[in-house]
């Protein structure tokens, strides 16, 4: 396989349909065909392929043809486009970063010095050096390490954190497991919450603490550690708009970035529409987001 078509590769439809049944299921929606039909707090329902995801299981022409079903309908569907030259892409475009494991021989050291950016591999070193430590854990402890660094993540960003219901859900039905980094005094300092899917490894969600001793650059060299030995092909990092933070972060990682295209009747960039909404809720005191969370997104159909 050559190495576009290996960042090309797409969520399998099994993995795809197992996602749509948890969500269906925690958050109450009902399934209409291959959506999920989502309320708006309007009243109405959005047909959603799918929340949550990044991208789904369609090629372009299978996403054209089930958007024609859904005309006449408020409809979305994600699709991963075909990888392109970074420098192509547009400040604001909305991306995957993955790292072609198998690129680099499935090699640890390969990745290391050809991939990692200098400064990431210093800053690598520097946790390393405090302390710190990264470990797949497990169970309830683990459950709430990752959700104090997705919190803090999801604070900085604007974004409502999901129910504890859907990780718990994630793990049981569709293996989630979860890496975390803690400091000498076993406090957590970073988290994220990763999923297999054939030859993918897929990280949606990450958080960690922002200070000198870099434990977010040590977790996602642990997270390329922990794919290469669970045998995967492709890491995936999550998704970022060209020029953000998070992409540059990405970057240093070696990641390259994947098109993610939108289908729906609000053609709008997605990061456009929500600007506003996230200067809101970065606003509001972080005891009432936490609380208003999980409820707001059971009407965010393009989570």
């Amino acid at each position: 396989m050559t190495a576009a078509a290996c960042l090309a590769t797409p969520h399998s439809a099994g993995f795809v349909a197992g996602w749509r049944a948890v969500w269906c299921s925690v958050f109450g929606w009902r399934c209409e065909g291959r959506f999920a039909a989502v309320p708006t707090l309007l009243g109405s329902r959005t047909l959603a392929y799918l929340p949550g995801l990044s991208y789904s299981d369609l090629a372009g022409g299978e996403a054209k043809q089930l958007a024609q079903e859904a005309q006449g309908r408020s409809f979305n569907i994600r699709v991963l486009g075909a990888p392109q030259p970074a420098h192509e892409l547009p400040d604001g475009a909305p991306t995957v970063l993955r790292i072609n494991l198998a690129g680099f021989g499935h090699a640890g050291a390969q990745i290391w010095e050809r991939g990692l950016s200098r400064a990431a591999r210093y800053r690598v070193r520097r946790a390393r050096k405090a302390g710190l430590v990264a470990a797949e854990e497990a169970g309830s402890a683990a459950q709430k390490a990752f959700r104090a660094m997705l919190r803090l993540a999801n604070a900085r960003h604007g974004a409502p954190m999901l129910p504890q219901a859907l990780f718990e859900a994630l793990a049981s039905e569709l293996g989630a497991r979860l890496l975390v980094v803690r400091g000498a005094d076993r406090r957590p300092q970073a988290g994220l919450l990763w999923l297999r899917d054939g030859p993918l490894a897929w990280v949606p969600w990450s958080g960690a603490q922002r200070h000198a001793e870099s434990p977010g650059n040590l977790l996602f060299w642990a997270m390329i550690e922990q794919a290469l030995n669970d045998g995967a092909d492709i890491l995936d990092l999550g998704r970022s708009a060209v020029g953000h933070g998070s992409y540059r972060f990405k970057r240093s990682f070696g990641a390259a970035p994947v098109p993610v295209h939108w289908l729906s009747d609000k053609p709008a960039n997605l990061y456009d529409r929500y600007m506003l909404a996230q200067r809101a809720w970065r606003a509001l005191p972080l005891g009432l987001a936490d609380r208003l969370g999980p409820t707001v997104c059971r009407y965010l159909a393009d989570y």
